[in-house]
């Protein structure tokens, strides 16, 4: 999955045009995610999608316009049977699409310090006026958890707006438009979470752990391999990883960057360094940790860790046996399996780790494990 945000940089970077169209609201039955963007770049390709059939066209052709005039313009469609196009996408939605130029100061600024704020791993809630009397649309500006500003809507009391919903809990799901009024002046405002892309744990670098990083990096993830073996942890065997790292496991957690938006999934190659993983896992912030694993060697290991004073409640955290419930054989499945359950507790709200249903092994995996 192409990053739209990356990809402005390096439009910038070579000081080319381009535009970002951005579905701003929606509502009903929509072929695409609310949270959809689509990059289009001065030689017509493009990066991310709003959706596919002949409503993508429509929003490509619009980008291009956006790109020779400069202004931002703001579509509203109702989606019919003839936006479907060869894909036959299911439709019956509204949705409205923001689009602006990329490569035109002030605008510059702001897409650039998101993406520095997005490499810190730092959060932000990032403010776009979409529609408005006396200012143009297509003004940005962005706050960051810790009260920093870039950019402006182009009035001070619109700024100081925008800082008032920082002090809401920026997460995912922060995704609005909300309108301001004074006297007779409307604005539309369109606030998007910042947040750092979630990041994939990979402690083995054996074939589950190669099969998981092929998808996860499909959906998203950002993949840092982890393994005492530099046989196994390299660019050669895990291409789509981010970071490889080349450690024993022994304290080897603690050397790395987790945070609340990191995935830690245990697939060495045997219990003894599972376990050793799993003792520092417990005490990190990370959102998920998973192990693989037969239920009475993970029962076993539970019973080792409660006794070296690991408390019963962390373990009851771990998504052990990982995966959901598929009855996986192949490595290939396990991996399917297990990066399901990833999208699963990365979409889900707060819901707690052990109410997801597990992997269920075959019995020939749970006998070799």
């Amino acid at each position: 999955m192409q990053d739209v945000f990356d990809e402005i940089i390096n439009v910038l970077a070579r000081g080319e045009i381009a535009a970002l169209s951005t579905i701003v609201s929606s509502k009903g039955s929509l072929p695409m995610s609310k949270k959809a963007k689509m990059l289009v770049r001065h030689d017509g390709t493009f990066a991310g999608t709003v959706g596919g059939g002949c409503l993508e066209a429509d929003v490509w052709a619009e980008a291009r316009r956006v790109m020779t005039t400069g202004t931002p313009s703001l579509q509203r469609f109702i989606l019919t049977e003839k936006h479907a196009g060869e894909e036959g996408l299911n439709c019956g939605g509204n949705v409205e699409i923001f689009t602006e130029p990329i490569g035109v100061e002030p605008l510059n600024e702001v897409f650039e310090a998101v993406c520095q704020l997005r490499k810190n791993r730092g959060t932000a809630l990032l403010a776009t006026l979409v529609a408005g009397e006396r200012t143009p649309g297509g003004r940005k500006m962005m706050v960051t958890d810790t009260g920093e500003t870039v950019g402006t809507l182009g009035s001070s009391w619109l700024d100081e707006r925008v800082r008032e919903e920082r002090d809401r809990v920026i997460s995912e799901d922060v995704l609005t438009v909300f309108s301001v009024d004074r006297g007779e002046v409307a604005w539309r405002i369109f606030m998007e979470a910042i947040l750092p892309p979630p990041q994939l744990f990979l402690f083995g670098g054996g074939h589950v752990s190669r099969a998981i990083a092929r998808i996860a990096k499909t959906v998203g993830f950002r993949i840092v391999v982890i393994d005492d073996r530099p046989s196994f942890a390299n660019r050669e065997r895990f291409p789509e990883a981010d970071e490889v790292v080349v450690e024993e496991f022994d304290d080897v957690v603690g050397k790395l960057s987790i945070d609340p938006s990191s995935y830690l999934v245990a697939v060495t190659r045997g219990h003894q360094w599972d376990q050793t993983v799993i003792e520092q896992a417990v005490w990190t912030p990370a959102r998920y940790i998973g192990m693989i694993g037969s239920r009475r060697k993970i029962t076993l290991m539970w019973k080792k860790l409660e006794e070296k004073g690991v408390p019963r409640h962390l373990l009851d955290g771990i998504y052990a046996p990982v995966g959901l419930d598929i009855h996986a054989d192949t490595p290939e499945e396990i991996a399917v399996s297990i990066v399901a359950q990833l999208i699963q507790v990365r979409r889900a709200k707060g819901k707690p780790a052990h109410t997801v249903p597990s992997l269920a092994l075959s019995p020939e995996i749970k006998d070799s494990i």
